[in-house]
């Protein structure tokens, strides 16, 4: 009798820890899933100020300063400026509409898939915007009649080249890579803990 009931008492601790390990790995998921979806809509609101504040800028600070001359060098100014914000503009509303189609609640293969898609679009996004900066810069000059080989500007080309390299570095380096990083090891948590 004492073995039976020893027997029955064990089953029921064994039932319980189960549930308990269930309930434990099932409420740690979450916790995973709803801090990796409090950096995901972070970055969705980083995103859509990206796609407001530039144009704040232009309407505030580039149209006010800008008069309307019939040379070649504001013709110039206007197409590379005008093509390097209209690209931009295009990339980040692309940029927010993938991160607007990730959901958790699929399998886990495919967020996988939809992070390495939006990781690469973001590398690609940044590298070219970087490459194509220097040719809107030099469209601002050429809008707002700036002399760029001279005397006066050769400190604030130099400065900004110089700013735009830290800048490529520090982005590129650990901005973008960390980032993903991070979230595929949460994602990596996730699969973990449905296994």
């Amino acid at each position: 009798m004492e073995l039976d009931e020893l027997q029955n008492m064990w089953k029921h601790s064994d039932k319980k820890i189960s549930e308990n390990t269930h309930l434990n790995k099932e409420i740690l998921k979450k916790m995973v899933v709803s801090k990796t979806e409090n950096k995901i809509l972070r970055t969705k609101i980083k995103t859509g100020l990206n796609l407001i504040i530039p144009f704040v800028l232009i309407v505030l600070i580039v149209l006010p300063n800008i008069s309307y001359r019939p040379e070649p060098d504001f013709y110039i100014g206007l197409i590379l400026f005008g093509s390097f914000y209209l690209a931009f503009y295009y990339w980040h509303i692309r940029y927010f509409t993938l991160l607007e189609g990730i959901d958790l609640k699929k399998p886990i293969t495919k967020i996988r898939s939809e992070f390495k898609k939006i990781e690469k679009y973001k590398f690609m996004m940044t590298k070219l915007s970087f490459v194509f900066a220097p040719l809107a810069i030099i469209g601002i000059f050429l809008l707002g009649e700036i002399p760029i080989f001279s005397k006066d500007s050769v400190l604030p080309i130099f400065l900004i080249a110089l700013i735009m390299s830290f800048s490529v570095y520090f982005t590129i380096k650990y901005s973008i890579f960390e980032y993903f990083k991070r979230i595929n090891s949460e994602i990596d948590e996730i699969e973990k803990l449905e296994s």
